[in-house]
């Protein structure tokens, strides 16, 4: 390895990690928004509940309880 090339590398490694903090900032605010997206899509998704009187063999009420999902196939993405 000539010694422009160890120059070349030590300042392209200066550079790399001058730069990763502000790149990682940046990344945990997208993976942030797109987890907030998320659990909003989660809230408002609707939850049907249904009671019936009487009692199961094991005693209480017998409920039945379904959420449901979307038709959408895409995870959220941050704009």
């Amino acid at each position: 390895m000539t010694s422009l090339e160890r120059v070349r590398r030590a300042i392209q490694r200066q550079k790399f990690y001058a730069t990763l903090p502000h790149k990682l900032d940046a990344e945990v605010g997208k993976v942030a928004d797109v987890i907030d997206l998320e659990l909003q899509r989660i809230k408002r998704r609707p939850q049907y509940t249904e009671e019936l009187l009487g009692d199961t063999p094991l005693g209480g009420e017998m409920r039945l309880s379904h959420d449901f999902d979307d038709d959408d196939p895409e995870p959220p993405t941050a704009a």
